[in-house]
């Protein structure tokens, strides 16, 4: 899944050369003058023009870097025209009374930063996508998806591959759900001793249907040995734990022997 969302990524965003050309506004450099204030001052050709501040991004489809450029003075009615100002120039337009002094301040929007940097924001979203998984319980929550079959199919394989992920990270109930399909041939070839080993995993971890499931396979010998001294020894794990029912299996294992 990683692979084919990091493909329509570099499809969707990072053209070649050609095709980007071909996008006007999308490849290049890209200049943007926003008004402040008007001004008493008139341009050399006696347009109006008003101060102004101005960006420039760079573009490969998205944004890759911007720059602040500072105050320049733009054209009225002449969109995207503009007169640059030096500290020299500002020091005399202030000196006779046509700008003020100080200059009035300006922000950038946040917007305006996020689409010039926009390229280096998606790599990273794509990177964070690829390079971190997800957390253990929404991966246990897809095994369980492809478990039982809600909304899909029931799969085994497939929710043993997501259960094995999030048992890596030592997840109680993962591990004890592999302990159950190994025990019931789901997905694995049988393996009794296997499932043993994986519900003694998660029990200390402190899962307590664990406990309670090795109770019953050792009270009920179907497939173990029976073993009423072991099945008190986990049912009571479980009581410890507040499971009622692995209480009232000690109470009658207690009142009736273990031999």
């Amino acid at each position: 899944m990683k692979k084919i969302t990091l493909l329509i990524a570099l499809v969707l965003f990072v053209p070649n050369i050609a095709s980007a050309k071909r996008v006007k506004g999308l490849f290049g450099k890209s200049e943007r003058i926003k008004r402040i204030s008007d001004v008493d001052i008139k341009g050399p050709n006696g347009e109006d023009l008003y101060l102004a501040y101005k960006t420039t991004s760079q573009f490969f489809f998205m944004g890759v870097y911007m720059t602040d450029d500072g105050y320049v003075l733009g054209v009225s009615k002449n969109f995207g025209t503009y007169y640059p100002l030096d500290e020299e120039k500002i020091a005399a337009f202030q000196a006779s009374g046509n700008l003020p002094d100080p200059l009035p301040d300006y922000g950038i929007p946040f917007t305006d930063r996020l689409w010039g940097f926009s390229l280096w924001i998606l790599l990273a979203v794509f990177a964070g996508i690829w390079f971190f998984p997800k957390n253990k319980e929404a991966v246990f929550a897809q095994g369980c998806k492809y478990y039982f079959g809600k909304n899909v199919a029931v799969n085994y394989p497939k929710a043993k591959k997501y259960f094995e992920k999030s048992a890596k990270k030592n997840h109680a109930p993962s591990i004890f759900n592999l302990g159950i399909m190994h025990l019931n041939g789901q997905g694995v070839q049988k393996d009794i001793d296997k499932s043993i080993q994986q519900f003694k995993k998660s029990s200390e971890l402190g899962y307590v249907d664990a406990f309670v499931t090795l109770g019953n396979l050792y009270y009920n010998g179907n497939e173990v040995k029976k073993d009423l001294q072991e099945a008190l020894a986990w049912y009571t794990g479980a009581c410890n734990r507040g499971h009622e029912s692995a209480c009232k299996m000690v109470t009658h294992l207690q009142a009736n022997g273990t031999e």
